[in-house]
Parts: structure tokens; C-alpha cells; sequence
């Protein structure tokens, strides 16, 4: 059996980012064997190209600087004939020189992107995720998000969102750890906030004063008198989470807050415990004295540093977090190896979300066009580093979980059952293609916001399911709203204000998903993971 990952932090540095870049490496030589591309015959290519355009720089240079003398000289001398004969023909040479030019990078260009075409076309959605499971062999990535398993979280992890209707899962990546399964998800998220509005008016009037003199005089005076109204508002942003399955704690439920200790320094992080110590030692006075449940642990260094002071159940919490966990926990917080204390942690039951700093943003996955290129050296580069940089991404997302060995034991199959399912794939599988599509499918006519899209399961025939995809969206009027507001005259002054009304607006229409080989015969509107919409 593969070993687990006791000490994420240290394995990553003395073990595994090393060998996921040579598993990266040797893929790499793999594909480019099995593709049989001459690679110093593109380097030839690829040297003659930039030559060309080097070449092509510096000669649209002495073409503006010729245009410009030809100009200049005609507006200082007054042969302007006797100009316009010596520079002329320089120009018209310049310029079929820079045609020449310009035509032949093409067709080196051209001939750079087919000598590396048999290579392109061997990349696949797949690559990261094979490399990164031989890297971690009890890491597993499923193709797609079936029914079957998202009932399995729900059943028996309690998986699932409380605010699941203001969000859309828009991407989504499965699979399993040592056959705890997990999802990785960037969900496009909704949510009512407020907008203020401004409204100006200027304003004059005329008023009396006596000047120095005492004479009585006039003077207009001018104000800009300016009101405000807040009406409500849609907020739309992304957000990429790990939801992690486990058996550990089944009752616990805790939240902490990244808060980027690696960035402070040891004596900071050294007040930081003194003050917290003081804190924890409050909440167990109390707990003491209001017969709660909450005890601080001996270790103050990870009570104060993880901050997972809202648990609601001690006995649980002190399982899970063991002195091997505590010691990988804290190590991982102060770490400027990964990524530090970049993570909110939220454990709901059997279900622990990671929201990393560093996953917002990135892709779930990596796809063949983030290495595609006409130079084998540049292929070769992007291969190598965005592999490297996914893995760590993943990994560190991870590494909390793993910092906690509860959570790498292979669960109990003791479980509830889960039911036989007609239906192929998970809903968030249909958001998800539901989103690559273009909004007009769907959307209601009058929309002018983003659109959450919401899935439905209606049946399924021939391999293939069908669903009720429904967006809720919203339209926008023009309002105004007119606010009274004293002048310096003295008198009230009817400010207009201009705002935004939301008005929410929903729309319904079916579609059919299957796989490409079964979507064959179908007019397919998106595509995503070998899976069609259509």
C-alpha cells in the first residue's frame, strides 16, 4: 500500500516536489517520443522566424524615420519636388523589402506550428491529473461527477450548501483520497448587497450685505447641492473550495480564517501567542463556570495560530487534531515553503472545505492550450512549469487535510446505501456544462446581470440524461428618485437622483447530457470533460 502523508509540509520539500517534476519530465519525453517531432529542425525554424522579425523591427524603424524626414523636408525646403524624387523610391523600397519580410516569418511561423503539430495534438485535459496520481498514488481524479458519488456525499458526508441556491458550480474537478472523495468546484456566487447613488443640483440666489462702507450691495451665490439614495444591489463573485469527505469528527463543526502568519515575524508571531493565551484562558473561565464545553488545549501556539475557537464539540475536535496534527498544523501556518497561512478551513460535519488564497483565480484543471506553441523549447517550458506550479496549488490545498492523519484512513463501509440511480451525472456535472454554454440558451430575454443557473434531473433514455436547466438573473430599470435637501439659501431643494432598479427574472429550458459518443447524432451547444450539453 502507498504511503500516506504524515508530515505534508517536509515530504512536499524533501520528496515530492521533486519527483512530480521528474513524473512532469518524463511524460514530457514520453509524449515526445511517441511523437516523433524533429526537434532540432523546429530550433532552426523557430531561430530563422525571430531573425525575421528582429529584422522586421528594424525595418519599420528606417521606413518611419525615411516617411518622416520625406515630410520634414518638404515643409522646411522649397524643392519639394527634388524631395520627394531622392526619397520616394527609398520608401517604396523599404516597403517591398518589409513585405518580403513579413511573408517569409509567415511561412516560417507556419511551417514552426506543423513541425510541432504531431506533439500539440498528443496534450490532453488528462496530463496534469495522470502526472500528479503517480506522483500521490492514493490521489485518484474520476472523469466525471457521477450521480451515484454526489448522493454518497450527500448520504454520508452531509456534503451540500446551505446557501446552494446563490451559487453555480461553473467548474468542477472529482476524485478521491485513499477513497475519501473530494471536489474541487469554482462556483460563480450571488448575493444582495447595497449600492449608493449620487444626485446633483446647482443652485443660485441672490442676497444683500453691506460692504466696508456700509453700502448696501448685491451678490449671486452658487451651491452644488449633492443627495444620496441606497437601494439594493446583485454582487456577483468566483470562488474556488475543496469539499473533503471524511469520517473524523462526524459531529464536529468549526471555521477558522486565513490570516497570512508567514508574513510576520517570530517575535510578532510571539506577541501574537501572549495575547491569545489570555483570550483562551477567558473562554475556559467561562466555559468553567457556564458549564460549556470548551477546554484549551496545552498547546497554545496552535490554539492561537489555527483559531478554531467556535468548535462545538471538545472531545471530537481534541481526536482530530492529535500532537502530530497540531505540530504539522502549525508548521504549515508559519511555512513560507507553500503558501503559508493562506487558507480558511470550514468543517461542517463530515465535510471540510478548504478556500485557499492561492486557488482563486486558477483554473480546476490544466487543458492542452496552456502548452500549446510553434517552438519545442517554449512547449517543453510551459509544460514543465505550469505543471509544477498546478501541483503545488493542489498540494497545498490539501495539505491542511493531510496535515491531520484521522483524515487519511480509509473510511468505514458501513454506511448508509446509496440508492440505484437512472441518472448518470451529478447536477453540479449540469451546471457546469450549463455554464460553458452561451447564456443566450437559457437566460431570460430581459436579462442584464450575470445568471445563476440552477439544474433539475427530468430522466434519462440511451445514455444520455435529461435536464431542466433554470437561470435566475435580473433585468434593470432607470429610476429616479427625487431628494429634498436644504440650500445655502435657506430653502429645500428637490435633488433628482438616478438609480438602478433589479428586477429578478427566471427562465426554463430542457437539455439533454451525454458523452461525446453518445451526443454523436445530437446539435451540441457546450462541451467539457468528454461530456456534451445539447
Amino acid at each position: 500500500m502507498s504511503a500516506l502523508i504524515l508530515n505534508p509540509l517536509e515530504e512536499y520539500e524533501k520528496k515530492y516536489k521533486h519527483l512530480h517534476a521528474e513524473n512532469a519530465e518524463k511524460f514530457f519525453e514520453k509524449l515526445v517520443s511517441q511523437s516523433g517531432i524533429d526537434i532540432e529542425k523546429n530550433r532552426e525554424t523557430v531561430k530563422q522566424y525571430e531573425l525575421y522579425k528582429e529584422n522586421l523591427v528594424v525595418l519599420k524603424k528606417k521606413l518611419n524615420i525615411a516617411r518622416f524626414f520625406r515630410v520634414l523636408m518638404c515643409v522646411t525646403v522649397l524643392l519639394i519636388p527634388l524631395v520627394v524624387l531622392k526619397t520616394t523610391p527609398k520608401i517604396r523600397a523599404l516597403r517591398a523589402e518589409i513585405a518580403e519580410a513579413d511573408q517569409k516569418a509567415d511561412e516560417l511561423l507556419s511551417e514552426a506550428h506543423k513541425q510541432m503539430l504531431p506533439l500539440n495534438q498528443l496534450f490532453t485535459d488528462k496530463d496534469a491529473l495522470h502526472i500528479i496520481e503517480s506522483t500521490i498514488p492514493l490521489l485518484s481524479f474520476d472523469d466525471h461527477f457521477s450521480a451515484k458519488q454526489e448522493a454518497d456525499m450527500r448520504i454520508n458526508y452531509d456534503f451540500g450548501d446551505y446557501l446552494e441556491n446563490e451559487q453555480s458550480t461553473v467548474d468542477l474537478l472529482a476524485g478521491n483520497y485513499n477513497q475519501n472523495p473530494f471536489l474541487f468546484e469554482r462556483k460563480l456566487i450571488h448575493r444582495m448587497g447595497t449600492e449608493t447613488y449620487h444626485g446633483y443640483k446647482t443652485i443660485t440666489w441672490t442676497e444683500t450685505y453691506r460692504d466696508s462702507s456700509g453700502k448696501t450691495r448685491t451678490r449671486v451665490k452658487t451651491e452644488t447641492l449633492h443627495a444620496t439614495v441606497t437601494k439594493p444591489k446583485p454582487f456577483y463573485h468566483t470562488q474556488v473550495v475543496l469539499n473533503y469527505c471524511s469520517q473524523g469528527g462526524p459531529d464536529l463543526s468549526f471555521s477558522r480564517d486565513a490570516s497570512h502568519l508567514e508574513q510576520k515575524s517570530d517575535k510578532e508571531i510571539e506577541k501574537l501567542v501572549k495575547r491569545g493565551e489570555k483570550k483562551l484562558k477567558r473562554m475556559t473561565d467561562k466555559a468553567i463556570r457556564s458549564d460549556g464545553d470548551f477546554m484549551s488545549m496545552s498547546n497554545t501556539d496552535f490554539e492561537v495560530l489555527f483559531d478554531a475557537l467556535d468548535r462545538n464539540n471538545e472531545v471530537q475536535f481534541r481526536t482530530l487534531f492529535t500532537p502530530l496534527a497540531q505540530t504539522n498544523m502549525v508548521a504549515l501556518i508559519r511555512s513560507k515553503i507553500g503558501y503559508g497561512d493562506d487558507f480558511n478551513f470550514i468543517k461542517l460535519k463530515r465535510t471540510n472545505r478548504i478556500i485557499s488564497h492561492h486557488s482563486q483565480g486558477r483554473a480546476i484543471n490544466l487543458l492542452p492550450e496552456d502548452y500549446i506553441y510553434y517552438s519545442y523549447d517554449i512547449i517543453r517550458k510551459n509544460f514543465l512549469e505550469k505543471n509544477a506550479e498546478f501541483f503545488k496549488a493542489v498540494y497545498f490545498d490539501f495539505a491542511p487535510l493531510w496535515a491531520i492523519p484521522l483524515y487519511q484512513e480509509r473510511p468505514v463501509h458501513s454506511l448508509k446505501p446509496i440508492p440505484d440511480y437512472s441518472q448518470l451525472y451529478a447536477h453540479k456535472e449540469y451546471e457546469a456544462l450549463a455554464n460553458a454554454m452561451d447564456y443566450t440558451y437559457v437566460v431570460h430575454p430581459k436579462t442584464k446581470t450575470p445568471a445563476i443557473l440552477k439544474s433539475s434531473y427530468v430522466g434519462s433514455n440511451d445514455n444520455t440524461d435529461e435536464i431542466c436547466v433554470t437561470a435566475y438573473s435580473y433585468d434593470i430599470m432607470k429610476r429616479v428618485v427625487v431628494v429634498p435637501v436644504r440650500g445655502g439659501d435657506g430653502r429645500m431643494h428637490n435633488v433628482p437622483v438616478e438609480w438602478d432598479e433589479y428586477l429578478p427574472v427566471e427562465n426554463s429550458e430542457n437539455f439533454r447530457v451525454a458523452s461525446e459518443e453518445a451526443a454523436k447524432s445530437g446539435n451540441v451547444i457546450a462541451r467539457r470533460d468528454g461530456l456534451c450539453i445539447f
